[in-house]
């Protein structure tokens, strides 16, 4: 590995301001392939002569851009040509059914009631010509075709996911978190059974990966892997990792400056040889020597943190002799077996994903499990995103280390020779990552504000950009400026609108405005599909409903707006 990588952009910067980061584009106009990157400028040098992957070299059949409509996202009329005057209708009332917050802060035991007074039929009726209709793609692979033909007819995708999940009622204990209702988590909880349950989970993903195979080439599935593990064990293996981290961290050189994050640290033999001797261990020189040169993979005389989780072995977690100075544990055998579990579930979700040409998506946690789920990520990258990206990891830009992490993977890719892909969004997990912070006393892991996490956003949003010949990746994102930014970038940039390694992601029954109008203008565009049971999709239902009226994010009042605007042009219309 050359020691020169910065996991990041380490050429020329200058400093611009916010206001001209969110026009980023006007400084391409003095470099072909200049980059914003948070708040500097990136005049990075071309592509050719940097080592590649092979299938990374985009190639596409689409019209010159000049041929494509212009991006418009305040064009109602193509948001909504999809829809029936009487699903517009519904729509309305939905979204403004969510604007009545006690009827969203109830809705768990007014569901609940319904199925005890007026039983299961009459409830999932209701239901499924009101919010599950709205928000879901059906209970079966028949109404899901129906709602993939649908999206296909616009040259829109589907990302399928079984969305069934645990009792909407229970309180759970979230490991390491304490008592947190359900209420307080906008994504998905699974509740571990056994072995057994989350082998069945697995299938089910099976089954969405082949749905989504039907789509053609490029369809995307995703998967949660405390769908297919015990929770708790995935945050032990966290917990191990951080140890991995944090033992670099106390091996490594002072950083004087206190600006450098651990993945632009080394560990010096010297370093090294001071932090055994300090640890009471009793190694003579030549043990010591041998043991740093088996962490030091290049022989440059310095261990970067590359090198250093590099040395973690995959199942067990092991460093060798260096496990004995973490103060967690390597996994003992009946770890070691569910670990092993878990990846042969998951190696036959990526096997089935990389002979059907499926991107698989595995979701992001929280933040005392996400540890272990990049671990799993990178290892199945390595393996299945040789040829092209099978594999893609989930970044919550609302956290502050989401950009260094992203920064390690982007390094990892160049050195191994596979290609980085992802899925950026915001954040799912808010309330109960602050909450827990201030409980166990550690520093609240998200950005102070939005703004800053906005700012986040665009700027790995831009850095993915500048090393499109190596990586791709998905704008999962309700915000319209992050989408035109990219969407922008792209063009300014020469980068194809379909086969380019971007595409864009938005939740069926939400922000049509941005998916539809993407599509048309040319760009890859999806719909995040869930699909199960009325009953054990309810969970999903409840939190758009809470989003969207306020409890979260309150998008209820943009998108009322937008779909009587499409009503009142089609009534005068018939007029």
């Amino acid at each position: 590995m050359n020691k020169s990588v910065s996991f990041g952009i380490s050429r020329g910067y200058r400093v611009i301001s916010k206001q001209q980061r969110a026009t980023s584009l006007c400084i391409l106009k003095n470099h072909k392939s200049a980059v914003v990157v948070g708040s500097y400028v990136d005049i990075a040098p071309s592509h050719q002569g940097e080592p590649s992957v092979e299938s990374t070299s985009h190639s596409s059949s689409s019209p010159p851009t000049k041929d494509l409509p212009k991006l418009d996202f305040d064009n109602v009329r193509t948001a909504f040509n999809h829809c029936s005057f009487s699903e517009l209708i519904r729509s309305n009332l939905v979204f403004r059914t969510c604007k009545i917050q006690p009827l969203v802060k109830h809705s768990r035991s007014l569901v609940s009631a319904s199925y005890a007074v007026l039983g299961q039929n009459i409830t999932n009726f209701f239901l499924k010509k009101t919010f599950f209709g709205h928000f879901c793609g059906g209970e079966g692979d028949k109404e899901l075709q129906v709602e993939i033909a649908r999206l296909k007819k616009a040259n829109v995708g589907a990302i399928l996911d079984y969305a069934a999940e645990a009792d909407v009622e229970e309180e759970h204990v979230v490991p390491g978190g304490g008592n947190v209702m359900q209420d307080h988590i906008s994504a998905r909880f699974y509740r571990y059974e056994d072995e057994a349950h989350c082998d069945e989970n697995a299938k089910i993903t099976l089954k969405a990966i082949a749905s989504a195979a039907e789509q053609g080439p490029g369809g995307f599935a995703a998967v949660k892997l405390t769908s297919l593990t015990k929770p708790e064990f995935l945050e032990h293996v966290s917990s191990v990792l951080v140890e991995t981290k944090k033992l670099f961290s106390a091996m490594a050189s002072p950083d004087l400056t206190g600006k450098k994050s651990d993945e632009d640290r080394f560990v010096t033999f010297e370093n090294f040889k001071s932090g055994i001797e300090s640890s009471g261990l009793n190694l003579d020189n030549i043990c010591v020597e041998k043991l740093f040169k088996m962490v030091d993979k290049n022989g440059d005389g310095q261990i970067d943190y590359y090198e250093w989780t590099s040395h973690v072995d995959p199942i067990t977690l092991s460093m060798g002799s260096l496990s004995t100075f973490r103060r967690t544990a390597s996994l003992n055998q009946e770890s070691i077996q569910r670990m092993e579990n878990m990846v042969g579930r998951l190696e036959s979700l990526a096997e089935a994903a990389n002979e059907k040409g499926v991107h698989l998506l595995i979701d992001a946690e929280q933040t005392y499990m996400q540890p272990a789920i990049d671990h799993m990520v990178v290892n199945l990258q390595r393996k299945y995103n040789k040829k092209s990206a099978v594999i893609y990891n989930t970044f919550q830009c609302y956290l502050k280390d989401s950009s260094s992490r992203a920064r390690l993977d982007l390094a990892r890719a160049k050195n191994e020779n596979w290609i980085f892909a992802c899925k950026l969004v915001r954040g799912a997990y808010m309330i109960q990552e602050r909450a827990r912070s201030k409980v166990y006393g550690y520093r609240d892991p998200i950005h102070e504000t939005i703004e800053d996490t906005h700012d986040n956003y665009n700027s790995l949003a831009m850095l993915l950009l500048s090393k499109n010949h190596r990586c791709q990746f998905m704008v999962a994102s309700h915000n319209p400026e992050s989408a035109m930014l990219v969407a922008n970038a792209m063009d300014e940039m020469n980068i194809p609108r379909v086969g380019g390694g971007v595409s864009f992601g938005q939740l069926l029954g939400m922000c049509d405005r941005i998916t539809y109008n993407l599509s048309l203008a040319g760009y890859e565009s999806f719909k995040y599909v869930p699909y199960g049971p009325v009953k054990e999709v309810l969970p999903y239902l409840i939190r758009r409903a809470e989003e969207n009226g306020g409890l979260i994010g309150g998008a209820a009042d943009l998108e009322i707006s937008v779909v009587n605007e499409e009503i009142r042009r089609r009534v005068l219309l018939q007029a």
